[in-house]
């Protein structure tokens, strides 16, 4: 959360300095609305994510099944990832997780299937909220005045739309290793099973 609250106060530190640069001489603002509406756009759009986040993990579980053809993930995206060098810095963006009781940062039971496809699950819903996140985000443009949308709901909308994207991908990049894992653990039981039954 400390990471977050950071990003925020950079955030709003640029946007409000270049505002003043710009909107004080250009378009007669003074400072005070600027601070306003920088600091109301960031507030509006962290409350849109925890909106979206709050409705979508209310919806059944059994829609967020990570071998639907929609959670599908393509060779190109896993290409794509490793040529970000998305290993080298996932693990600096903080993982909300523990919102939900279910934090994504780690694993903390590699042989429990069960625990696997809970994960899966919850990465699933993660990549949903965090991509309808991205694009609802951009609201925020009608805090403020609308002939001043390119002045903080913009700013403010892409800065989102970037965190947002980030965990997205690092989300999607993440799964097909729990899924290989998952596989692992099938094929072990399996053996144990097998061996159980030669016993016998």
């Amino acid at each position: 959360m400390l990471i977050y609250a950071i990003i925020f106060i950079i955030t709003f530190v640029v946007i409000a300095l270049l505002n003043i640069f710009i909107g004080v001489p250009n378009l007669g603002l003074t400072i005070l609305p600027i601070i306003k509406y920088t600091g109301l756009s960031i507030l509006v759009v962290v409350l849109i994510d925890a909106f979206l986040a709050l409705i979508i993990h209310k919806l059944p579980a059994k829609w967020f099944n990570h071998r639907f053809k929609r959670f599908h993930i393509f060779k190109f995206e896993r290409k794509f990832y490793e040529k970000i060098k998305i290993k080298k810095w996932k693990d600096l963006i903080p993982e909300l997780g523990g919102l939900a009781d279910f934090r994504k940062n780690k694993i903390a039971d590699p042989t429990n299937n069960e625990y696997i496809e809970k994960f899966l699950t919850e990465c699933c819903y993660g990549e949903v909220i965090h991509l309808t996140s991205m694009f609802l985000g951009f609201l925020i443009i009608f805090v403020a005045p609308l002939k001043y949308f390119y002045l903080f709901g913009i700013p403010v909308a892409i800065a989102n739309l970037i965190i947002n994207g980030l965990s997205f991908m690092i989300l999607r990049y993440n799964r097909p290793k729990l899924a290989v894992l998952y596989e692992r653990n099938l094929r072990n039981m399996l053996r144990q099973s097998s061996k159980v039954i030669d016993k016998a």
